[in-house]
Parts: structure tokens; sequence; C-alpha cells
């Protein structure tokens, strides 16, 4: 045999057996090896695909709001969207998902930390990972990632390559997870499912109650905030969507510490935040929160998410001056 006759057929066996391992993995059930993120953000997904007929208070955000508000404690029509890691391009596709499934809601509350308009850690690990975004939807916010961004042409080569293998479930993307898991996550992921959809929504995350006793800075925290233009082209997309269908909306601030407050103090980070705001108040003309809140440190879990108490007081706050 030719070495080249040799070769294609080592070619064409490593063609059929990445087939042949990419169908197995489409047969594994993602909830038996996906770690503990992912039950939140499957029910989330499986909620806005459902169709409903109840017009809703619906609340979209990160990890801080989705403990933040507890639906139960509003009224049977609250839902709470917000995913932990999730940005403005997440809440933008959940909304317009859950438009297409269900009555417009009565309101909308959208709060979103600072860090999630400066960095896209989450987008590569939970949304292309857990395929959270429809097809459609993942390589449009690829794309506007890259225009945005102005990401390098090379970088765009490599992330829409990386990014097709996590689409087509490419076996050397998963079969680590699958491999590292022994495919024994599946009662405790559905466990958890069961949890966040029967609290609609509400998920706690923090919870050391002596967390601020070896208290360290987030490293996320110790930076100059630099706006992606990828998220404010999202945040924008979320109030145009709001606007578009006669909805109203109030973007929020979840409660922080000092002690968090105090370790991003030495750096750029909520000034330019909260002129940020300001300027989409501005431009846009809706009702946005620009001052910080601030919560003792016993009302939080860890650095950054309230705790039980401390979101049974803010969900109190919010039902009072809302009115909900």
């Amino acid at each position: 045999m030719s070495d080249k006759k040799f070769f294609l057929n080592v070619l064409i066996g490593f063609v059929i057996g990445m087939i042949f391992l990419t169908l197995i993995v489409w047969q594994i059930p993602e909830k038996d090896y996906f770690d503990g993120e992912y039950p939140s953000w499957r029910q989330q997904k499986d909620y806005t695909h459902t169709k409903d007929d109840q017009s809703q208070i619906i609340f979209l955000g990160d990890s801080a709001f989705k403990a933040a508000v507890i639906p139960d404690q509003l009224n049977n029509s609250a839902y709470n969207l917000s995913l932990g890691g999730a940005g403005p391009i997440e809440m933008f596709y959940s909304l317009k998902t859950y438009l297409k499934n269900h009555p417009k809601p009565q309101k909308i509350f959208v709060s979103i930390a600072p860090m999630h308009f400066i960095y896209l850690d989450r987008y590569r690990d939970r949304t292309i990972y857990f395929h959270f975004l429809d097809p459609r939807d993942q390589i449009e916010s690829q794309l506007k990632i890259f225009s945005r961004d102005k990401v390098p042409l090379i970088d765009r080569f490599w992330q829409s390559i990386d990014t097709l293998q996590f689409m087509i479930k490419f076996p050397t993307k998963y079969f680590q997870t699958i491999k590292n898991s022994e495919l024994a996550r599946g009662e405790i992921n559905e466990q958890m499912y069961q949890q966040v959809k029967n609290e609609r929504g509400h998920m706690l995350f923090g919870n050391d109650p002596e967390w601020f006793n070896h208290f360290e800075p987030h490293p996320q925290l110790l930076v100059d905030f630099k706006l992606l233009q990828s998220e404010d082209y999202y945040i924008r997309q979320i109030f145009k969507l709001c606007r578009d269908n006669n909805i109203e909306v109030h973007m929020l601030q979840t409660p922080i510490n000092h002690l968090t407050f105090e370790a991003a103090k030495n750096h750029n980070y909520f000034n330019p935040y909260q002129d940020y705001l300001r300027t989409l108040k501005n431009d846009l003309n809706v009702d946005i929160e620009t001052d910080l809140k601030f919560y003792d440190i016993h009302l939080f879990g860890d650095h950054l998410h309230l705790n039980k108490k401390g979101a049974e007081i803010y969900t109190k706050n919010l039902k009072e001056k809302f009115n909900l």
C-alpha cells in the first residue's frame, strides 16, 4: 500500500470515528454530565420556549438578580429569568424567545452587574457550552461580538471553529466532561431543575454566613470599567424590544456591600459604570437606577449575592416601590 493511500485510509477512519463519537455524545442526556450551573440555564430555556397565555412580571439579569428577587413573595405572575453569569446578550435572546411564546409582560425589570458589561467570560463556557441559544441566534450573537468588539481576523477564525465544535457537540469539547462526571449527575441536576422551576426562577448562590471573615476581592472587581460594545448593543436592544412591544421597563441595581465596594474603590470601576448608566438613561429615556444600593454584609451569602434574608428584604422593598 502506498503512503498516500495509507494516509487517506487513516484520515477516512478518523473522520468516521469522530462522526461516530459525536453521535454518541448527542445520545447522552446533558443533565447526566453537565455541572451544577446547567439546571437553571436549562430550566430557563425550557420555560421561555414553552407556550403560555399568562401576562407576567419578568425579571432579567445575572446571578445577583436571580438571588435577589423571590417571585413567590411578589405574586403568582412574577417570574425570574435571570441566570448566573449572564449579561445583556443572554437576556436579550431570552426576552426575544419569551415574547414569541408568551403574551407581553406587564412589566420588565433588568439588573446586570458592571462585570457583565466588561467581560464575556461566561459566553463560551455556559451560553455556547450549554447550547442555550438557538443555532441562528448563536451565530448572530457571535457575529455581533466580532464586529462590535473589533475582534482580530485570526481570532474570529479560531473562535468560529471553536463555536462550531460546541454547536455540533464535537467529542473533544465534551468527552472530558463526560468522563469526569461518570454520568452520575443526572439525579442532582434534575433536583436542582425542579427546585428552580418550583421557585419560578429564583435561586440562591452564596451560602456562607461567615464569608466576610475570609473575604478576598474577586479579580473581576480589580479592574477599570471598559465597556464592551457588544454588551452596549444588546442592552440597548433589550430596551428597544420593550419599546417596540409597548412594555414598561425598569433597570435596577442589586445591592452591594461595603467590602466589595472598597475592594473596587481604588480602580475606575463603579464611577464609569454609573456614568454609562446615565448615558443610557439620557439616550433612551427609560427608567434606570444609577445610584448604588448598600446592604449590610450579614445580608449576603458571599461578596456579591444576597442570602435568603437579604433577598426577602430586597423583594419586599421592590414590591412596595413598584406596587407589584
